[in-house]
């Protein structure tokens, strides 16, 4: 069979146009289904310190004004007047009892994902235990607890313990015990929540 000698140009001109609608249809229908399987940021404000009332590690869903202040009771402070029933909701994160100062919870993020509300935090640490620790993000669903946690302390890591083996810190003077929390607000409260730790190992 001879070959055409026809320019390029021209073999592609002659391609009906119909069939090209099918792949552009398809490729939008791809760049909507991937946008929507993104996770969406959610409106929220909230509150952190280390001093709370509270000694228990936990997280705690406020769906009430009586949960909204019974989060600031832990804390050991009234409760701001934000709290608006069946359009808001709370989450209270309390690390528990840690041996000295330099403990914090930093909300990382607080996002819809599918059917949910995920809130992930990570617990901040001294500096020279934070650079001990830090190998790489590794994202702990919270759960049931681990065998070496206390009851009550699902979803949270354990405090560093003198029996870990971690590189040798410079010595440094402990402060008072501390008892870092966190207190977020969400703009909304038609979706289930879950709170989820990052841990550095």
């Amino acid at each position: 069979m001879p070959f055409s000698n026809k320019p390029i140009s021209q073999v592609f001109d002659r391609l009906p146009r119909r069939r090209l609608l099918p792949i552009g249809a398809a490729t939008a229908g791809l760049l909507l289904a991937s946008g929507a399987a993104v996770a969406q940021t959610i409106d929220t404000r909230h509150w952190q310190g280390a001093a709370a009332v509270t000694r228990q590690p936990e997280h705690v869903v406020a769906r009430s004004i009586a949960e909204w202040r019974s989060l600031w009771n832990r804390v050991g402070s009234p409760a701001p007047d934000m709290f608006e029933a069946g359009r808001t909701h709370a989450v209270g994160i309390f690390l528990g009892r840690r041996a000295g100062e330099g403990y914090a919870v930093n909300v990382i993020s607080t996002t819809r994902r599918r059917d949910r509300i995920v809130v992930v935090f990570e617990e901040r640490m001294p500096a020279d235990l934070m650079m001990a620790q830090r190998g790489g993000p590794r994202p702990v669903a919270g759960g049931q607890p681990p065998p070496s946690l206390p009851a009550g302390a699902a979803g949270f890591a354990a405090a560093p313990s003198a029996s870990a083996s971690l590189p040798a810190a410079p010595a440094r003077p402990i402060g008072q015990p501390t008892s870092p929390w966190a207190i977020i607000l969400i703009g909304r409260a038609d979706l289930p929540i879950s709170v989820e730790q990052r841990l550095f190992r």
